[in-house]
């Protein structure tokens, strides 16, 4: 029927032109189903990785709180008691790894840490003998702790103790089971003089939010200096604001004359006094001494 009323040359073009429009239907239809829903959850971020936080003292990357800790004098250490791994040596080395290395390197050794993932370059992977930029000998590993890796996130970790840099160096090569090589003699005797030469001092520690308490304290405004109406403090103060922010830096200054102008002299150029306190006599800086304390 239809070929009475278009020729066949033109059913063609009619067929060829229903085929394209069923082809670009399919096309449409294939997007809508199969490719649209996936682009969807292509710029979704990742579910984050759950982190359990370290208890105890604090490490790169960790924002955990470290318990107030006094300052310590250690003694100077005998090489032979660190240089071989025992018990005490490991069980030390596992704590101090879990508190400032495992975030990055992973429980494991194999530098798959949630804080590692996004590091350029990676964190070393202890199991693998190839590619530890300052070597695997017990020397090389504490050089390593001791100056960190420039270009890298790894960072020094010379303010642990000396012995707790032998106990993670220990425990370091424990997760890799392969020969990390004996130390050559030079290195061996420049380990044993920094061992043996002297002590340490271990400064104390406070939390980061007692830090933060402090700080706050310090920043909190001090009133500026009122008693500007004085002779003797209108010629020794420039700026009263500055001049109070100077007191309030120089301990027991209340109390003590000497200290008053030894910490005024000592920054005067940024004190907020006057250069003129510098030619004071002793009855001047009293006479300005006793006009400030008691304000």
């Amino acid at each position: 029927m239809i070929d009475r009323y278009v020729s066949p040359s033109e059913l063609k073009r009619l067929l060829s032109a229903l085929l394209v429009v069923a082809g670009f239907i399919s096309i449409v239809a294939f997007f809508a189903f199969l490719i649209v829903p996936g682009m969807r959850n292509v710029n979704q971020p990742q579910a984050d990785v759950a982190v359990n936080p370290v208890q105890g003292e604090s490490g790169w990357l960790d924002p955990t709180e470290y318990p107030a800790s006094p300052r310590q004098i250690v003694p100077a250490i005998n090489p032979r008691s660190v240089m071989t791994p025992n018990a005490e040596l490991m069980a030390r080395g596992k704590q101090v790894y879990a508190q400032t290395c495992i975030t990055c390197h992973g429980p494991a050794g194999k530098g798959d840490g949630p804080a590692g993932q996004s590091l350029n370059p990676r964190p070393r992977d202890f199991t693998q003998k190839d590619g530890w930029v300052n070597g695997t000998r017990i020397s090389e590993i504490f050089r390593t702790l001791d100056q960190g890796i420039k270009g890298t996130a790894m960072a020094s970790y010379n303010d642990l103790s000396k012995r707790d840099r032998m106990a993670l160096v220990h425990f370091v090569q424990s997760l890799g089971a392969f020969d990390h090589g004996v130390n050559d003699p030079a290195a061996q005797a420049s380990l044993d003089q920094l061992f043996t030469s002297a002590g340490e001092v271990i400064p104390a520690r406070i939390p980061v939010s007692a830090a933060i308490r402090v700080l706050e304290q310090e920043a909190q405004a001090v009133p500026p200096v009122t008693e500007m109406d004085r002779p003797i403090v209108r010629e020794g103060v420039s700026d009263a604001g500055r001049a109070a922010r100077t007191l309030a830096g120089i301990p027991g200054w209340r109390a003590d004359v000497q200290a008053f102008s030894a910490g005024i002299v000592a920054g005067l150029a940024s004190s907020g006094f006057s250069p003129r306190v510098a030619t004071f006599t002793q009855e001047e800086w009293r006479e300005l001494h006793d006009t400030l304390a008691r304000r």
